[in-house]
């Protein structure tokens, strides 16, 4: 007995439950609610029959199967009246006839609130349903079961619920649980997301599937069968009596109960078991077929074959013996792979053949084990192949082997020990077996290993040794080594080194080097312990400490180690302890190339660097030694390195001498990634350079500003500021022009860092400045810091400067200094007098003059004089 729970919808201010047995879960109830409403709005005056609707609910607990009827008892137009049946789902997927339930729905009235009760419904076998006139289903059928998936919209057919109940009384219950179908729909339905899966709409209803998605069916039209199966399952589900589109023994094979199974390929696996099944006694290739679907899991392949497992041990045999030989193996090869892991006597059947057909066509054999294997299924089969090849050994069978891959001819050797013996001895078939003996698989090579390996002395012999030695272990190896040394001095060079290359990497070196060491002293030994070393700091540690070699092999392996290794091995090995001041003193001595390595690359530590560049700039002279110096300055003018940095660096410089880049210096030593300290400390090595060198950063002067304008910050060092003035003021004979450039680079930012050292440099950059605003028709560019408030540009200017020294902590002498330098003295100090605290300002000038030239010192002082006598001079409009 199977409990429905009844609900009854229809209008009441809108359409909405007018009764209920039961109410369910909100999400539930309101799919219900929702698709007991027509689907799509009615025409005026449309008039339609009453259609059924069945769906899953969107909890999986039940499915709803309802009748909707027009309710022209209703003053509105388009209400309905629905009567829903809540079934379980179980017991509406599991049902042999769904009769039980539909007669609750076929009543001839508007159902009431006395049709909404809770009923008791008892299962019935399946009754026979008439047929569905004029309707075709191949369509629907091919649709919904045998192409893509897609929801189905079928318009204008007849019985709309007929062709329903019989396809859904011919569903299995997997896909019976989950299939939504109405038989009347204006539009497209949904349910839970999703399309229905059938929908049945009236011809004129065309226009609103227009951009849907899914497929359109005329239900009237007869078209052809697009498929082979077409015309089986469209009699199973429209022309039998009772609608099957499987038997219980197909829904049995193909897991027709399981809810997650794909329902439409179920019943294609289920319809070419079938056609496969029919063809096997005549065809029995159709065997692959059928071990293709078991193997698939779509079907319990268990069951499947023990119904025709003597049909397939037939078809082994009779293409044994009858098919083509090619053919023959193709069809065992495929079976054997079918049904690997499946114990039964087919499997056996199938191993008997494929010996008796290795005997009569071995190359056939050959093919099969050269076709890829990722489950190991010719491997079952190899010992039947071997044994058939070797019960009939002809020429036919050798012709085979030569031909055969290097896997297929080392797998076949590796089953017939007596086959490696005649390998030994025939040169044809070990030149073979040298060829492929790198791409056999390790069992194969331990078998071939165990005859071959000590016979092999001869550097000829590497193409089978080189794989057979990637066998043995480290100590094996190592006797190994010991045996070729013993035996001809190492005399098959590649060979031993092969044997060496495989020992180092099984074993330590020590243990190497310890076994060459046991054998006599000679140049082959000695070399093949220099092959052992690896350059770096390790082995040359060895290499210095050992003493069985004498020192001068030592010496030379040292220096063999140095020239072979890279940058960062190479400045380790001269920085170690232990191997350094060895490694120094030789190639200071014994090899000026390495000297001079040394000191060209980046690899070295700055302090050893800076260690072994006297030595290298003694051998050298002209272009190499200028590029050396050069090179020493790229790497220590962005760091500190030790003692006396300035005096070091003004060496390097000086030896540049007129070859000094001094842009290039500029960049190198005072960009903003130095740091102000490395930055000041570079600037009075500029300072201390020869007068070559010195002169090259003078004409570079503007390419220096440029640089310090960049950095983040105006940051150098009193002493450094200095060295910069002094530049900027030897640029005023020599560049003056590049002084110019210097000074708009650099004046705009110094006037305005007035708690740094920077008053010098503004004495050096302020005249060149003032004298090109005072003769220049238009003001550069990199001159506009001023903001000219006067006709008189020169005017401005001075302003600035003096509010900038005003409201500073510089020396009130540069601003002196400047002043003279610039021919303007009164002017600037009157300009002083008429700033608030001005006359204290000139007393702090007066008072800080007595080291500036005599000839300055004397203009301020007859300025300040002047100004004193007549201080109303001080108004003077052109100040």
């Amino acid at each position: 007995m199977t409990i429905v729970e009844r609900q009854i919808h229809g209008y009441r201010q809108g359409h909405q439950l007018l009764a209920a047995s039961a109410q369910l879960p909100k999400e539930d109830q309101s799919v219900v609610d929702r698709l007991s409403d027509v689907a799509g709005p009615l025409r005026p005056r449309e008039r339609f029959q009453p259609y059924l609707t069945a769906y899953p609910l969107p909890s999986g607990r039940c499915f709803v199967v309802a009748r909707t009827w027009q309710d022209l008892t209703v003053a509105r137009a388009g209400c309905v009246r629905t009567l829903s049946l809540i079934i379980p789902i179980k017991d509406w997927a599991e049902a042999e006839g769904l009769s039980s339930y539909l007669n609750l729905l076929n009543i001839d009235r508007l159902p009431n609130d006395q049709d909404a009760t809770q009923v008791a419904v008892r299962s019935t076998p399946a009754a026979p349903l008439p047929p569905a006139p004029g309707f075709r289903g191949s369509e629907l059928l091919e649709a919904l079961f045998l192409e893509e998936a897609k929801p189905v919209v079928v318009l204008d057919a007849v019985d709309p619920d007929l062709i329903a109940t019989r396809l859904l009384t011919a569903l299995w219950p997997s896909l019976r649980r989950r299939f939504a179908v109405s038989t009347f729909a204006l539009s497209p339905r949904k349910v839970a997301g999703r399309d229905f899966d059938l929908v049945f709409a009236p011809k004129d209803a065309r226009a609103k599937f227009a951009d849907w998605n899914g497929r359109k069916v005329d239900g009237r039209s007869a078209q052809g069968n697009r498929h082979p199966w077409t015309s089986s399952i469209v009699s199973r589900v429209f022309d039998q009596a009772y609608p099957r589109l499987l038997s219980d023994s197909e829904v049995g094979m193909v897991g027709g109960d399981d809810p997650s199974i794909d329902n439409a390929a179920a019943l294609r696996i289920a319809m070419l078991w079938d056609e496969l099944v029919g063809k096997l006694d005549t065809t029995p290739t159709a065997a692959l077929g059928l071990l293709d679907i078991a193997n698939s899991g779509k079907v319990r392949g268990s069951l499947a074959l023990e119904a025709i497992e003597p049909s397939l041990v037939d078809a082994a045999h009779q293409a044994s013996a009858t098919f083509p030989e090619v053919e023959a193996w193709s069809f065992l090869g495929a079976l054997a792979r079918k049904l690997q892991g499946r114990s039964m006597p087919m499997g056996r059947a199938v191993a008997e053949a494929v010996e008796q057909l290795a005997a009569r066509a071995p190359e056939g054999a050959v093919a099969l084990l050269s076709q890829d294997d990722p489950r190991g299924v010719v491997a079952d089969l190899l010992p039947r192949i071997a044994s058939g090849i070797g019960s009939a050994f002809t020429e036919r069978a050798q012709r085979a082997l030569l031909e055969a891959s290097p896997a297929v001819l080392g797998r076949l050797l590796a089953q017939d020990g007596p086959l490696i013996g005649r390998v030994a001895y025939d040169r044809t078939l070990i030149d073979r077996v040298k060829q492929v003996l790198v791409q056999l698989d390790a069992a194969t090579l331990d078998v071939i290993a165990l005859s071959l390996l000590p016979l092999l002395t001869e550097d000829w012999q590497i193409p089978v040794a080189e794989p057979l030695l990637g066998r043995l272990d480290g100590p094996q190896l190592l006797m190994e080594l010991h045996h070729l040394g013993k035996v001809n001095d190492f005399g098959a060079v590649h060979l031993s080194n092969l044997v060496l290359s495989s020992a180092l990497s099984t074993s330590t070196k020590t243990e190497v080097r310890s076994v060459l060491l046991s054998l006599s002293n000679t140049t082959r030994r000695d070399d093949m312990i220099a092959r052992t070393l690896i350059p770096g700091v390790e082995d040359a540690r060895w290499l210095v400490d050992c003493d069985v070699l004498d020192q001068e092999t030592v010496t030379r392996m040292l220096l063999n180690l140095l020239r072979a290794a890279d940058d960062r091995q190479f400045a380790a090995m001269l920085i170690d302890k232990v191997v350094g001041k060895r490694g120094i003193d030789t190639l200071t001595t014994r090899a000026p190339d390495l000297r001079l390595r040394a000191v060209s690359g980046d690899a070295l530590p700055i302090a050893t660097f800076v260690q072994i560049l006297p030595h290298a700039l003694d051998g050298l002279a002209g272009d190499a030694k200028v590029k050396l110096a050069k090179h020493a300055l790229s790497r220590c003018l962005g760091c500190g390195f030790g003692d006396d940095e300035v005096g070091f660096l003004a060496s390097m410089l000086s030896m540049l001498g007129s070859h000094l880049d001094g842009a290039w210096a500029a960049q190198t030593g005072l960009a903003k990634n130095v740091d102000a300290a490395t930055a000041s400390r570079n600037m009075m090595a500029f300072r201390k350079a020869a007068p070559p060198a010195r002169l090259r950063m003078v004409m570079s002067v503007a390419e220096l500003a440029h640089v310090l304008r960049n950095r983040h910050s105006f940051d150098l060092d009193e002493k450094a500021v200095e060295a910069c003035a002094a530049f900027m003021f030897d640029a005023e004979k020599v560049a003056p022009g590049a002084l110019l450039e210097a000074a708009g680079y650099l004046l705009p930012a110094l006037l305005r860092l007035r708690s740094r050292p920077v008053s010098l440099v503004i004495a050096a950059a302020f005249p060149p400045i003032h004298s090109e605003l005072a003769k220049a028709d238009d003001v550069p560019e990199f001159f506009k810091f001023i903001p000219f408030m006067d006709w008189d540009r020169c005017k401005s200017a001075r302003h600035e400067l003096v509010n900038a020294f005003m409201s500073s902590s510089w020396p009130p002498r540069d601003l002196a200094l400047t002043a003279c330098r610039t021919n303007e003295v009164a002017r600037i100090i009157r300009r002083v007098a008429k700033q608030h605290d001005g006359e204290a300002y000139i007393k702090r000038i007066a008072a800080d003059i007595g080291q500036l030239p005599e000839s300055c010192r004397k203009a301020v002082e007859n300025a300040i004089s002047q100004l004193r006598a007549n201080p109303a001079a001080k108004y003077d409009p052109r100040d």
